[in-house]
């Protein structure tokens, strides 16, 4: 498991963590015909307030290998390109929007909590799945928090779906970084982040 999340992981940073710069679209869609599509939109570099922002590393690789795992849907950004492209566009072009999505990020600040979890401007009472993705975090002794300040979704996916369907169907999941290293901490990987990870998956089946 780990090697091929290693695999998978040289794809996203390469080139300085630009990705596989000859790919003809900037977002790879797996269509498993799932009801749930997973998502890591800043699996590489991206072109954020006319700057380059460092990828949240490892989401792509993480991405990729639970769609492939549990047979779900996945949309990961491949590539770097000096233009904002946004996930939400691709999502509208694709007519995608009837599906739920999670779209995993990964997040760098010292707070006291592990993963969390935006609705964005809807109210959190409003989101389908959201108090049994709270519930598996904590079953695993992680410490979860539903629209902290700095991680609501509000300029992600989460808000610009709401915007252009409004659908309380996209929750933005901040991955601590220990959480998502599966390659310096092995062990908390398997033991907590994929079946943490596994079982939210499941809710959606």
């Amino acid at each position: 498991m780990i090697e091929k999340l290693n695999e998978y992981n040289e794809l996203f940073i390469k080139n300085n963590s630009h990705g596989e710069i000859s790919d003809k679209s900037v977002f790879k869609f797996c269509n498993c015909s799932s009801k749930l599509i997973l998502t890591a939109p800043h699996a590489t570099c991206t072109f954020c307030n006319k700057k380059i922002k460092i990828p949240d590393l490892y989401t792509g690789a993480i991405v990729k290998y639970l769609g492939e795992t549990n047979n779900v849907s996945t949309i990961v950004r491949t590539k770097f390109v000096s233009q904002k492209r946004l996930i939400s566009n691709y999502i509208e072009k694709q007519k995608l929007q009837n599906h739920y999505f999670l779209d995993i990020h990964g997040f760098n600040q010292e707070i006291e909590y592990d993963v969390c979890l935006g609705t964005g401007n809807m109210d959190s009472k409003d989101y389908p799945y959201l108090q049994e993705i709270y519930a598996i975090i904590e079953k695993y002794n992680l410490r979860p928090i539903i629209n902290h300040p700095n991680y609501m979704g509000k300029a992600g996916l989460t808000g610009r779906y709401q915007d252009k369907f409004s659908k309380p169907n996209v929750i933005q999941m901040e991955l601590k970084y220990y959480l998502r290293d599966f390659y310096n901490q092995p062990m908390i990987f398997k033991e907590k982040t994929l079946p943490m990870l596994n079982d939210i998956i499941k809710l959606y089946k």
